[in-house]
């Protein structure tokens, strides 16, 4: 009968090197396999556009805040269709954060939500004109943070409507994500 006192006999090293080793490679392995299955869930999707509301650039009075959102509220109802999709402005309004480059808190949003593509614009109103605005829209690849097109437009005040469907006829047809044939 041995005592609890007893020493045990050494194990000897190439065993525990052995047994060191393969815990090692079973959490190497099973770290790969949970990194590749987390990437697959939160990649972004490049089919799925965000519209980040758009800012306005007015003198006093010029009646341009109803532009904010709702032109970019047109604009992803107008972008919700196959091959595109489009967050809901309601999902967008809930995470957008402004920040002193707006382009890159467009970007940060598509992230946020899985979009593939940022849509940032912005309105600006023209000196001695109350009749039209400059608008420019910057359309940004949100895993490469690579702008792949812009549009600068000069505008009638009275037809944000008419406005967000030329863009997003603008945005699809030059977005890299095409219909399937």
């Amino acid at each position: 009968m041995t005592d609890a006192l007893t020493p045990r006999p050494p194990v000897p090293p190439r065993r525990l090197l052995i047994g060191f080793g393969a815990l090692v490679l079973i959490l190497m392995v099973g770290g790969a396999v949970s990194f590749v299955r987390y990437a697959r869930t939160h990649a972004s999707n490049p089919a799925l556009v965000a519209v980040a509301p758009f800012d306005i650039f007015a003198r006093e009075g010029a009646g341009l805040d109803r532009w904010r959102v709702g032109l970019a509220t047109a604009l992803t109802d107008r972008l919700n269709s196959a091959p595109l999709a489009a967050v809901p402005q309601s999902v967008v309004a809930d995470t957008w954060r402004s920040a002193p480059t707006p382009e890159i808190a467009a970007v940060e949003l598509a992230r946020q939500l899985g979009a593939g593509l940022a849509v940032y614009g912005r309105v600006d109103s023209l000196p001695g004109r109350t009749d039209s605005v400059r608008v420019s829209l910057l359309a940004i690849d949100a895993t490469t943070t690579k702008i792949l097109f812009g549009v600068l437009v000069r505008w009638p005040a009275a037809d944000p409507d008419g406005l967000a469907a030329q863009l997003a006829e603008h945005v699809r047809h030059n977005h890299p994500v095409k219909p399937a044939t």
